[in-house]
């Protein structure tokens, strides 16, 4: 046997090795079959969406608004002494309070003194310039205008000291700032002393109106009454002012609406939210599908994806006219029962 010959059965006996290794690299484990590849192909699976039925008939929908009140503010009263002896809580949760009302008052003996001292002192002075009165009607021969004189200027130093003590009992004193609603008193005043810090007391403020805003188109008339709920309580309410605008976040068309309370609110504070519902105009005898399932398409064409028995979807141009709450008015395009997708 020559050389040559040699080389290729060599050759050729090693590229079937190699074809052999390759074959069975590509088959991998064939559970007991040897010698063959198998190629697994997905079965085809149908894609599910998420549809809803066009309907037809009357939609009755309606405008849910939360009311607050306008301009709240929560205020909290605390102290920075804790050598405080508390004298007397004028106050407790839900009372009404106005600005300059004493809500706290702690103890300060010496200064309640003197202003009982002056107090009394014009009490005196009164009764001496009434006694003296009498008397000049008695006998109008003699002049008591001298002592009833002196007993006034007496009465205006009275007043002089007493305004001053009064301000100096304002740093012994829990004032309110703001007309409100006291929402809250710490428990520990009940047993005479305070931490410095701790809330003691906290007040809700606002005005008596109320405020909403919506990007609803409904239109809202100015003097006209409405109902409110607050828990299981309703109060009317007077629309006193509609003023519209455009969002400058969204873009949006809005109206802020003011409502003055005509029912009396007792009950009610400034923290607390009212809610309104106020049933729409009914639009009758309409096609429409959930708002969701329009698209825009180019220029202002609008589309819908129907769905047919098979599952499979189609691109369909609709007409639209209004959008009721959660629904789209559909002009033409579509009719009731169909399946449409919403996205």
């Amino acid at each position: 046997m020559s050389k040559a010959i040699f080389n290729k059965k060599v050759l050729a006996a090693a590229i079937a090795g190699l074809m052999s290794v390759s074959l069975v690299g590509c088959g991998g484990s064939t559970g007991g079959q040897t010698g063959s590849s198998r190629i697994n192909i997905e079965p085809y699976s149908k894609v599910e969406f998420n549809t809803d039925q066009v309907k037809s008939g009357d939609i009755q929908s309606s405008l849910t608004l939360e009311l607050k009140p306008d301009g709240y503010s929560s205020n909290d009263y605390s102290i920075q002494q804790s050598d405080y002896k508390v004298q007397e809580v004028k106050v407790k949760e839900g009372d009404k309070v106005a600005k300059g009302d004493v809500m706290i008052q702690f103890e300060a003996k010496d200064i309640q003194k003197t202003i009982d001292q002056y107090t009394d002192q014009k009490e005196r002075d009164q009764l001496l310039i009434d006694h003296y009165n009498r008397l000049a009607s008695i006998d109008s021969s003699q002049d008591y205008s001298s002592d009833i004189s002196a007993a006034k200027e007496d009465m205006d130093l009275a007043d002089t000291y007493i305004k001053e003590q009064n301000e100096r009992m304002k740093e012994y004193q829990v004032i309110a700032d703001k007309n409100g609603t006291v929402t809250y008193v710490n428990s520990d005043l009940q047993y005479g002393y305070v931490t410095a810090g701790d809330t003691l007391i906290t007040v809700d403020s606002g005005s008596s109106d109320y405020v909403s805003e919506t990007a609803d188109s409904y239109e809202f008339k100015e003097g006209q009454t409405y109902d409110a709920d607050f828990q299981e309580a309703t109060f009317t309410l007077k629309l006193t002012k509609c003023e519209k605008y455009t969002s400058s976040a969204t873009g949006e068309e809005m109206q802020k609406l003011t409502f003055q309370p005509v029912s009396d609110m007792t009950g009610v504070t400034e923290a607390d939210t009212l809610k309104m519902v106020i049933d729409k105009p009914v639009v009758k005898n309409v096609v429409y599908v959930n708002k969701k399932a329009v698209f825009d398409g180019s220029g202002e064409k609008k589309y819908v994806y129907t769905v047919n028995e098979d599952g499979y979807r189609n691109a369909v141009e609709v007409t639209v006219g209004d959008t009721v709450d959660d629904y789209t008015v559909i002009k033409s395009g579509l009719k009731a029962g169909e399946q449409v997708v919403i996205n």
